[in-house]
């Protein structure tokens, strides 16, 4: 397939980079004309994102169906991706290496004018950052605290104080699963969720960004507040999501 221009942008940006270190080891001399690479792509396209009615949906539908698998296997893994989901959807954090690597010590609670907040720290593509959770992902650690034996015998409410070193996405013996993407695609399928509106097939991504659309739209969250939440800059907010900024202010504009 055609590549998009964002891919062709991090090939070129590698590229310099090697150019750099080549030249900085003085492996070739920095006169020597080195050819570039092309960032002219396809434009990038908004992920698909689900509706409000679709995401609470998505939500009812899991809770029957993260205990209804046949095999040992699907009875562990699907209340694991149920918990995944709902995460990502509370929080705006990056599918991967940012929301697969959070370990329980990496969660405190944050008290401001009296009320408690859940703080997460993720690290991932841009760095490490804290994040605040929507009041319902406390639901969703309990449930993955009440599963797994190296922390369940820790009371929920002292979980956070004693800094346990576990990763939370973890199956019961705290094996955490290279892909569930697999479980994810089947769940899309099975809850007629597959495909977007506009035909665009869902990914884990989409959670991501109907996290974004709906701050944006619902609760009115500034740009900059949610460039900080996500990881993102500013710019890369506005770029895409100018359209829904637009429509935030109808009320002003009409």
């Amino acid at each position: 397939k055609v590549p998009k221009a964002s891919t062709l942008n991090n090939f070129a940006s590698a590229w310099s980079k090697i150019q750099e270190i080549a030249v900085n080891k003085g492996w070739i001399s920095e006169k020597v004309a080195i050819p570039k690479l092309s960032t002219r792509g396809l434009k990038s396209q908004p992920r698909a994102a689900f509706s409000r009615e679709e995401i609470e949906k998505l939500f009812a539908y899991m809770e029957k169906w993260a205990g209804e698998g046949r095999l040992e296997v699907e009875r562990e893994i699907r209340p694991l991706v149920r918990d995944y989901v709902e995460m990502l959807f509370l929080t705006g954090m990056r599918h991967g290496t940012e929301a697969l690597g959070i370990q329980w010590n990496n969660i405190e609670w944050h008290t401001d004018k009296g009320v408690k907040y859940l703080r997460i720290w993720v690290n991932g593509k841009t760095g490490g950052r804290w994040l605040i959770a929507k009041h319902r992902a406390v639901d969703v650690l309990k449930r993955l605290h009440s599963r797994q034996k190296a922390v369940y015998d820790i009371p929920f409410d002292r979980l956070f104080e004693v800094r346990a070193p576990q990763r939370i996405f973890v199956m019961a013996d705290g094996h955490q699963p290279l892909r569930i993407d697999g479980t994810f695609k089947k769940l899309m399928r099975d809850s007629g969720l597959a495909m977007s509106q506009d035909g665009q097939m869902r990914t884990l991504y989409s959670l991501r960004h109907t996290y974004a659309t709906l701050e944006l739209l619902e609760n009115k969250t500034d740009i900059h507040t949610l460039a900080k939440q996500m990881g993102n800059s500013a710019a890369m907010i506005d770029r895409h999501y100018s359209k829904l900024t637009a429509t935030m202010a109808a009320d002003r504009l009409a």
